[in-house]
């Protein structure tokens, strides 16, 4: 009888990120950012969420925003990983710095890293502001169900309490061109 073979599996922790843009063709600067976070060092991605169009949140008066989250695998540290986003932000993507909840090429949110808890001036894990989104809750939930029972408490208490379901477009496969199959990636 024939062995089995072994499921490799990808060290590390796991890590759950948003992405969001409103500028500059938003289907290819998230491709595009995808795509840099496919280079991180010590780091793979594993699933993309649905892609959805949503309304601006906080700053109102801008264009849709085109939102998802990502599943990856990483050995860094999560201060690592935050400047390696901030690099692919910032240099790579031509973010600019300007206010809060303002339009941007690529907005990277370092939403979950496994179970652990992270807190310092630059950076909070889990997300301070996870429950209070649809575009960020709805994505996070079809790759990750299981939440810690407080956060998933909140965030099922959003989706009842709101019109997510109003607010949020799920983007059809064919509009992201980027080369994911459903909703795992090559």
């Amino acid at each position: 009888m024939p062995c089995k073979a072994a499921q490799a599996t990808w060290p590390g922790t796991d890590i759950y990120l948003g992405l969001g843009s409103n500028l500059n063709n938003p289907v290819k600067q998230l491709n595009r950012a995808i795509k840099w976070l496919q280079r991180l060092p010590q780091s793979k991605v594993l699933r993309s969420a649905q892609w959805y169009q949503s309304p601006a949140w906080g700053v109102t008066a801008q264009n849709d925003f085109i939102n998802t989250a990502l599943h990856l695998k990483s050995q860094l540290t999560p201060s690592a990983l935050l400047q390696h986003i901030k690099v692919i932000e910032y240099r790579l993507m031509q973010r600019q710095p300007n206010a809060r909840w303002h339009a941007r090429n690529i907005d990277i949110d370092l939403l979950l890293v496994g179970r652990q808890r992270h807190h310092s001036k630059h950076l909070c894990v889990p997300h301070p502001l996870i429950a209070e989104r649809c575009f960020v809750t709805t994505p996070l939930l079809e790759l990750k169900p299981q939440l810690p029972v407080k956060l998933q408490r909140d965030m099922l208490r959003l989706l009842a309490s709101t019109n997510c379901h109003m607010t949020l477009s799920r983007l059809p496969a064919a509009q992201r061109r980027s080369g994911l199959k459903g909703t795992h990636l090559p």
